[in-house]
This record gives structure tokens, sequence and C-alpha cells, in this order.
């Protein structure tokens, strides 16, 4: 079952980046007020790897709302 705050979170995102579906790590670590590295490093933040070499990340805004529940 989803928490209550899941809902709240994915509308404020919407919201800040409407009409897209993922953001930067360096926009997610300005939402959660922290380095992006410290992300980077996280073991359960929602990051996919994307490109030929897997070098960039981005974030699909459903799963930072979800993580951001927790």
């Amino acid at each position: 079952m989803e928490k209550a705050t899941f809902h709240d979170h994915l509308t404020r995102l919407r919201e800040l980046f409407p009409e897209r579906e993922t953001i930067t790590v360096a926009e997610a670590a300005r939402l959660v007020g922290c380095k992006p590295q410290t992300l980077r490093e996280s073991r359960d933040f929602p990051m996919k790897p994307v490109g030929r070499a897997k070098r960039y990340h981005v974030v699909p805004i459903i799963n930072l709302a979800r993580w951001m529940a927790c």
C-alpha cells in the first residue's frame, strides 16, 4: 500500500517539472537538499543509467516521489 505522502510528493514534483517524466540527479539533489554525489552513492536512490556507456543517470519522478515518501 502506498503512503499518503507519495501522492503529495508526486503532485509537487509534477508542478515543479511539468511534462517531464525524469529529472537529473543534480535537480533531485537540490530538491532534497544534498549533494548529487551523495545521491549517486546511495544504494536505495532510484536513478537509472542512460546512454551507450551508462555513465549518465536520470531520476524518474514517480520513483523519486516513492523514495521521498519512505
